[in-house]
C-alpha cells in the first residue's frame, strides 16, 4: 500500500481521498463555478458576495486575572497618556483601549507601492483609503458616490431595460444617491483575488449577460518605475448569452475626498476633461480630473477611459455627491451616456464620471469591452506633524503639475497589458507547479497585499533632508538618490514607520522582489545606530525614564506617521527598546543575508555596515553577558520583539539570535581582514554554543529559557536565529548546532505548538507546556503569531521537511482567509478562540521567506528540485476526529493527535503543469559580484522607456 512520508517523522497509510483545498473552499464560500467564465475558476482567493465569516472574531479584550494583575501599572500610565490625547486618537503610536476591528468584505487594494492606496470592497465598491501617508483610513466604509454603473438597452428601446450599480455592498447612504439602484444581488456577484489583480464577476440572469470587472495595479517585481505608481487600471469583459443584442453602458464616478468626513468638504474643488490623442502605438484616452485637497494637501484625481472602435465616450463633469444623483441616473438610463453636468454641484463637494457604451451581439463574449483607469496624483506630501514635505518617488517619472494625473491615466491604459505580461511572468511558474498547494500560491501572492495597504512610503531624495538628518551617510545617500527612501507601517493600527523587529522575517518579500528598497532600509538603519535622541521619555511599561534612542542601539522604528518619522524616531514608547535583545543581532544577520544575497559581496556595502555589526556585538558582550560566559541573558523583562513575553536568564529565541550573530559577525570581520576581532568572536562563540546547550536542551527541545513562568515551554520561534542564518548561508548555521537537535526542536513544535493547537487547524501557537497545554503565563505566550508560524514553515523547509512545513503555515491561511474573514488585513495573532489582534499586520510578508527557502533549499523549479516536493498532499488536517466536512462549511473539532499516523494532510494534488522556469528570486549566476553601488544596484532611469528594467539591472534582476 502506498505510503506518505514525512521527513523526520513515521510513515503512514495513505487514507481515503479527500478533496483538494480549492474545491473545499469553494464548498465553503458557496460559490457556482460551473457557469462562470473560466478565469473565475484559476488559484486565487474566492468568494460569493454573500460570503461570511465561518466564525466571528473580535479584537483581544480578555487577559486572564494574572495577566491583568501584571499589567496594573502599566494600565495607569498608559491610561494618563491616552487622557491626554483625547480628540487627537491618531497621534497615539498604539490606541491599546480602541483597537481596530476587522471588516470581513476587503478584497484586493488599488494601487502601486509607496504612493497610496485605496481599498476594494470584495462586493464591489472603492473603501478605506490610505492617501495620506503611512495613515489608513480603516474606519471608512464603501463610498457611495464612488461606483461602476451597469446600465443595458436593447435595440430600439427608449430606456434601459436593466440599469444598477455594481456592488453589493450595504452602504449607509443617509440619503445620498436616492435614485441610483444598489440593489444588485450579492448572491450574484463572484470574486477572485491574487494580488496585484482580482476579477469580479456580476452575473445578471434575467438578462443572460455576464459582466467581469479585471482590476490590475503595476505592482511587479523589479520594476521601480512602475511599481510606484499611484494607478489602477479596470477592464470590462462583456459576456452576452442571450439570443438578443444589448447596447452596454459602463459608468464610473468619483468623488473628492476619502468618504472621511474630515475632507469630505473643500471649497477648492475644481474638475477639467482631457484628451489624449492617438498615437502610433494605441488608442486616445478620454478622461477628466477633478482636482482637491486632503488634510492640507493637494490631489488630484483623474478618470481615464480607452477609445475603442464602435464604442461612445461621454464625461460628466460634475455632480452633487450628497444630493439625489437623478440627474445622472436619469440621463444614462435614457440615454446610455452621461450628462455634461448634473445635480447642481456645490464648490465643496463635487463628484466626476466616464462612460463607455457599446453594443454587445447575442452570443457574443466582448473581451476588453471597456477599459478604465483611476489615478490618484498627491506628489507632495506631509506627515501628522507637517514639519517637512516629501515628494512621491513616482514624481521622477511624471510632472508634479495636475497634467501628471493625466498623463499618468493615459500610460496606463497604454502599458496595462504589458503590466499583465509581466504579472503572469512572475506569478506563472508557481502557478503552474504541479506539486505546490493551491492555497500556498494563493498566501504567497494574496499577503503581498501589505506592499500596497500596508501604509507604504516611497520618496524622492531630498538635499534638504541632511539639515535635519545629519547622520546620513555618504553611502545611504547614494542609496536614497538612486533608489529613493522607503518606509511602511508595523500594523495598521501600530504606526510605526519600519518596526525593525519584525521588518526581519517581512524583509524576505523585498529581498527577494524589490531589493533595492531592502538595501535603502537597511542602509538607513546602519546609520541609525550611533544616531542619539538624548530627550529623556517615561517608558509605559516598567515606568521607567530613558533617552528616546540610545547610542549603540538599532531603534526600534523610524517613527509615527501621524507626527514626523526620521525627526522623531522610536516611537515606541510601551518599553525602552535600548534594552532590547534582538533589534541589535537582527540587524546583524540581515547585514549578512543582504551583503551575500543581495549586493553580492560588494566591498562598499561591507564598509557602511561592518563598523555597525563591530560596535553592536562588542556592546552585546559588554552589556548584555552578565556572567562572562560568551552568552547573552535576558534581564527579565519583556525585552524583544515578545513584547509581553517575559524571558530571564539564557532565552532560546534571543541566544538562537546570538549564536547566529556571532557567527556571522566572524564571517563578515574576515571578509574586511579585521583578523583580531574574527578570532575573539570565534572564541566567544564556542564557548556560548556549550552554555546555550547546556542551559536549555531538554533532550527534545530547547526551553523558553531559564527562570521565567514560561521557563519550561516549548517556543516555536525558539531556533529563530539558526532559521535566518540557515535562510542565507547553510554551512554556518550547521556550525551552530547539533542538526539532530534542530529536527527534534521542530518535530517538538510540530507536536505540540501546531497539532496540539486548535486542532492543527491555526498554525504554531507561540508556547505550549510539555504537556500539551497552552502556555498562558504571559500575554503573546498563547497566541499564534502569523508570521512566525510562516517563518517557522520555512524553517522546516530548509530541513527537506516539507509536508510538516505545509501543513503548519495552511492553517495560518486557512484561518485568516477562509474562516474569519481575515483576507487581505492579516493580523499580527489569533487566539485559539474568538480572538486577534493588530490587523493589517507587516509580519505575513514572512511567507516569502518560504518561497526563499523552496528556491534556495529545495531547488523549486529547477533541474535539481527535490523530489519530496512531488509527494505533497493538499493540506487538510483530517481524522477521524476531526474536521467534518459539510457543504458550505466546516465543523472544527480538536484534534486529538498524539502521532505522526494520526494527522494526515489528504487530499488531490494539483493538476496543473509543472514549470521548468526559476523563480523569481532564485539566482540566476551566483558567481555574479559586483564592486561598486553603481553596479549593484541599477536605478530605475536606466529602465527602457516603458517602464521595463534594462539588462543593466544584472545584479538585481538576479537576486
Amino acid at each position: 500500500q502506498l505510503c506518505m512520508c514525512q521527513p523526520g517523522g513515521k510513515a503512514g497509510k495513505l487514507k481515503k481521498p479527500r478533496p483538494s483545498q480549492q474545491s473545499l473552499e469553494n464548498e465553503q464560500e458557496g460559490t457556482d463555478n460551473t457557469n462562470l467564465p473560466a478565469c473565475m475558476s484559476g488559484v486565487g482567493w474566492h468568494a460569493r458576495g454573500d460570503k461570511l465569516p465561518e466564525e466571528k472574531r473580535v479584537p483581544f479584550n480578555r487577559p486572564t486575572a494574572r495577566q491583568v494583575y501584571d499589567a496594573l501599572p502599566f494600565v495607569r500610565r498608559y491610561f494618563m497618556y491616552w487622557v491626554r490625547h483625547t480628540g487627537k486618537k491618531e497621534k497615539l503610536f498604539i490606541n491599546t483601549f480602541q483597537p481596530l476591528q476587522h471588516k470581513p468584505y476587503y478584497g484586493v487594494p488599488c494601487g502601486g507601492i509607496g504612493s497610496g492606496s485605496i481599498g476594494r470592497d470584495f462586493r464591489g465598491g472603492f473603501c478605506k483609503f490610505g492617501l495620506r501617508p503611512g495613515l489608513i483610513e480603516h474606519k471608512v466604509n464603501v463610498v457611495p458616490s464612488d461606483q461602476f454603473i451597469l446600465s443595458v438597452r436593447r435595440p430600439g428601446e427608449a430606456e434601459a431595460c436593466y440599469q444598477k450599480v455594481l456592488c453589493g455592498a450595504d452602504i449607509d447612504r443617509s440619503g445620498q444617491l436616492s435614485a441610483w439602484d444598489f440593489d444588485f444581488p450579492e448572491k450574484d456577484i463572484a470574486f477572485r483575488g491574487l494580488y496585484p489583480r482580482s476579477w469580479t464577476a456580476y452575473t445578471i440572469d434575467e438578462l443572460s449577460l455576464v459582466v467581469v470587472l479585471r482590476q490590475i495595479s503595476p505592482v511587479i517585481p523589479n520594476n521601480y518605475k512602475d511599481s510606484s505608481l499611484p494607478v489602477t487600471a479596470f477592464v470590462f469583459d462583456v459576456e452576452n448569452r442571450s439570443s438578443q443584442d444589448y447596447e452596454v453602458s459602463i459608468a464610473f464616478t468619483f468623488r473628492n475626498g476619502t468618504g472621511y468626513y474630515r475632507w469630505e468638504a473643500d471649497p477648492d474643488c475644481s474638475s477639467k476633461e482631457f484628451l489624449f490623442n492617438p498615437d502610433q502605438e494605441g488608442a486616445g484616452v478620454y478622461g477628466i480630473t477633478l482636482e482637491h485637497n486632503i488634510d492640507r494637501m493637494r490631489c488630484t484625481y483623474a478618470l481615464g477611459l480607452k477609445a475603442a472602435e464602435n464604442s461612445t465616450a461621454s464625461i460628466c463633469r460634475s455632480f452633487q455627491p450628497s444630493g439625489s444623483g437623478l440627474g445622472v441616473w436619469k440621463q444614462l438610463r435614457e440615454t446610455g451616456d452621461l450628462p455634461d453636468h448634473a445635480d447642481e454641484a456645490s464648490s465643496a463637494k463635487q463628484a466626476i464620471g466616464i462612460c463607455s457604451r457599446t453594443t454587445v451581439a447575442a452570443g457574443e463574449k466582448k473581451e476588453s469591452a471597456v477599459e478604465m483607469a483611476l489615478v490618484w496624483h498627491m506628489p507632495e506630501v506631509m506627515f501628522g506633524n507637517g514639519e517637512r514635505t516629501y515628494k512621491r518617488r513616482y514624481t521622477r517619472h511624471f510632472d508634479e503639475r495636475e497634467e501628471g494625473a493625466r498623463a499618468m491615466c493615459a500610460y496606463a491604459l497604454r502599458e496595462r497589458s504589458r503590466w499583465e505580461r509581466e504579472i503572469e511572468e512572475w506569478q506563472k511558474p508557481v502557478l503552474e507547479h504541479a506539486h505546490l498547494p493551491r492555497w500556498y500560491k494563493s498566501a504567497l501572492f494574496n499577503e503581498l497585499y501589505f506592499i500596497t495597504d500596508g501604509g507604504s512610503i516611497w520618496f524622492e531624495w531630498d538635499e534638504e533632508w541632511t539639515k535635519r538628518e545629519p547622520h546620513l551617510s555618504e553611502y545611504s545617500r547614494a542609496v536614497m538618490k538612486q533608489h529613493g527612501r522607503f518606509g511602511y507601517l508595523e500594523s495598521w493600527e501600530y504606526r510605526m514607520v519600519n518596526t525593525y523587529d519584525v521588518h526581519f522575517y517581512a524583509s524576505f518579500a523585498l529581498a527577494a522582489l524589490w531589493p533595492a528598497l531592502e538595501i535603502s532600509v537597511q542602509a538607513e538603519f546602519t546609520d541609525q545606530v550611533e544616531h542619539v535622541d538624548e530627550v529623556v521619555v517615561r517608558f509605559h511599561m516598567e515606568g521607567d525614564r530613558a533617552p528616546q534612542k540610545t547610542r549603540t542601539r538599532v531603534p526600534h522604528d523610524l517613527g509615527n506617521p501621524a507626527a514626523d518619522p526620521w525627526l522623531l524616531t522610536n516611537a515606541y514608547v510601551m518599553h525602552d527598546t535600548g534594552k532590547w535583545k534582538d533589534l541589535n543581532l537582527k540587524f546583524v544577520l540581515t547585514s549578512w543575508r543582504d551583503y551575500v544575497c543581495i549586493v553580492h559581496k560588494e566591498r562598499a556595502f561591507l564598509e557602511h555596515v561592518y563598523p555597525a555589526v563591530k560596535s553592536l556585538i562588542s556592546q552585546g558582550l559588554s552589556t548584555w553577558d552578565t556572567d562572562g560566559d560568551g552568552m547573552i541573558e535576558n534581564f527579565g523583562k519583556a525585552d524583544q520583539t515578545y513584547d509581553a513575553w517575559q524571558m530571564e536568564g539564557v532565552s532560546a529565541y534571543c541566544g538562537s539570535l546570538w549564536l547566529a550573530a556571532l557567527r556571522v559577525a566572524v564571517e563578515l570581520a574576515r571578509e574586511i581582514g579585521d583578523e583580531e576581532s574574527a578570532r575573539e568572536w570565534n572564541e566567544t562563540l564556542e564557548k556560548a554554543k556549550r552554555v546555550f546547550i547546556e542551559k536549555l536542551w531538554t533532550g527534545e527541545y530547547f526551553r523558553f529559557c531559564e527562570r521565567s513562568r514560561s521557563r519550561d515551554s516549548v517556543m516555536a520561534d525558539q531556533l529563530c536565529g539558526v532559521w535566518f542564518l540557515q535562510s542565507v548561508s547553510p554551512e554556518m548555521a550547521e556550525e551552530l548546532l547539533p542538526l539532530g537537535h534542530v529536527k527534534s526542536a521542530l518535530s517538538k513544535i510540530f507536536e505540540l505548538n501546531v497539532k496540539r493547537f486548535a486542532g492543527g487547524r491555526m498554525g504554531a501557537v507561540n508556547g505550549m507546556r510539555p504537556d500539551g497545554k497552552v502556555d498562558r503565563a504571559y500575554i503573546q505566550a498563547d497566541e499564534m503569531w502569523t508570521g512566525v508560524t510562516y517563518a517557522v514553515a520555512a524553517f522546516m523547509i530548509q530541513q527537506g521537511d516539507y509536508q510538516r512545513a505545509f501543513d503548519t503555515a495552511w492553517g495560518t491561511y486557512d484561518a485568516c482567509f477562509n474562516r474569519f474573514g481575515l483576507q487581505y488585513q492579516t493580523p499580527e495573532a489569533l487566539y485559539e478562540k474568538k480572538f486577534y489582534r493588530a490587523i493589517g499586520y507587516m509580519r505575513p510578508l514572512a511567507v516569502w521567506a518560504m518561497q526563499w527557502a523552496l528556491e534556495r533549499h529545495a531547488g523549486l523549479g529547477g533541474a535539481n528540485e527535490n523530489k519530496g516536493i512531488s509527494e505533497l498532499h493538499e493540506t487538510i488536517f483530517s481524522t477521524s476526529k476531526a474536521s467534518v466536512i459539510t457543504k458550505g462549511s466546516i465543523d472544527s473539532q480538536p484534534v486529538e493527535a498524539k502521532s505522526d499516523d494520526d494527522v494526515g494532510s489528504e487530499g488531490y494534488g494539483s493538476d496543473e503543469k509543472e514549470s521548468a522556469g526559476v523563480l523569481v528570486g532564485a539566482s540566476k549566476d551566483k558567481k555574479k559580484s559586483s564592486t561598486t553601488l553603481k553596479t549593484s544596484l541599477a536605478s530605475d532611469d536606466a529602465a527602457s522607456s516603458s517602464g521595463v528594467s534594462s539588462g543593466k539591472d544584472v545584479v538585481v534582476e538576479a537576486v
